[in-house]
């Protein structure tokens, strides 16, 4: 029942409403709204009480299909104060830094919460995730970003500080870097990561990796540093018609991983 529960529409839910032509329409169900759009509109209150994969009639008698949104769907239609890390890199992100359910995780660069969002749901209700910024106006986006799409998350805390200076944490499974200069922050990271730990770093730029590889090289904490970037293309299917999109999600940012060990022992 419970499980049942979840699936239907409540007051203060996201909702995504999908015309014939697969539009997608986000609204955040209020008792009192109604969507308004040019192939008509439609209560909030008809949504509410409904189940997900409803359809429901416009006021012009077209029909919506409506879903409550996936992680990709909000992640692409939440309010934005910076460059989000897109789907596409989440996935790859974590699991590069080894994110598990009960995993303790530092982030740096909280932005508009987008990695935030994923890491809460990724370490489960075991788990830990500190969002630093430098600016509150980010770290205030980020958590109210989380709290739109999962009012009842307990695992995260936001903090206002530079990681570059000192990490407060210890025994850090892993560390997450969206920040133009992450080389300053490989000093702090090998003191707050376990052995065996991950140290990520995500970077729109290959000058700015080669500088960060650099510096991980100097570090004897540091090895395995492994370089890579993803690409996502689409492909239309239909009947015999098989070819792949026009479009093509090509570069988005780089993803740098290290492992922390013990230094490596000096030849005799």
């Amino acid at each position: 029942m419970d499980s049942f529960n979840k699936q239907i529409f409540q007051a203060g839910n996201l909702a995504v409403l999908y015309d014939r032509r697969s539009r997608e329409y986000m609204v955040h169900l209020q008792e009192s709204d109604q969507f308004k759009s040019h192939i008509g509109n439609l209560n909030h209150s008809e949504i509410i009480g409904k189940p997900e994969g409803s359809w429901l009639p416009t006021t012009t008698g077209h029909l919506l299909l409506a879903f409550k949104p996936t992680r990709f769907q909000y992640t692409l239609n939440m309010p934005r104060v910076a460059t989000i890390i897109y789907p596409k890199d989440l996935g790859s992100i974590t699991t590069y830094s080894n994110i598990f359910p009960g995993a303790k995780v530092v982030e740096a660069g909280s932005g508009s919460g987008s990695l935030t969002i994923t890491l809460s749901e990724m370490v489960g209700e075991d788990g830990h995730v500190d969002s630093y910024d430098i600016r509150q106006d980010m770290s205030l986006a980020a958590k109210s970003n989380l709290q739109t799409y999962n009012p009842d998350y307990n695992n995260v805390s936001f903090h206002i500080g530079d990681v570059s200076e000192a990490i407060p944490h210890h025994d850090v499974d892993s560390l997450l870097l969206d920040l133009p200069e992450p080389w300053h922050v490989v000093d702090s990271a090998a003191q707050c990561l376990k052995l065996g730990g991950t140290f990520l770093s995500f970077l729109p730029n290959i000058s700015q990796v080669s500088d960060l590889v650099e510096q991980i090289k100097k570090h004897p904490e540091f090895s395995l540093i492994n370089t890579i970037e993803i690409m996502e293309r689409s492909w239309d299917v239909s009947g015999r018609t098989i070819r792949p999109s026009h479009r093509m999600i090509a570069h988005t940012g780089f993803i740098t991983t290290t492992r922390k060990c013990i230094p490596r022992p000096k030849r005799s």
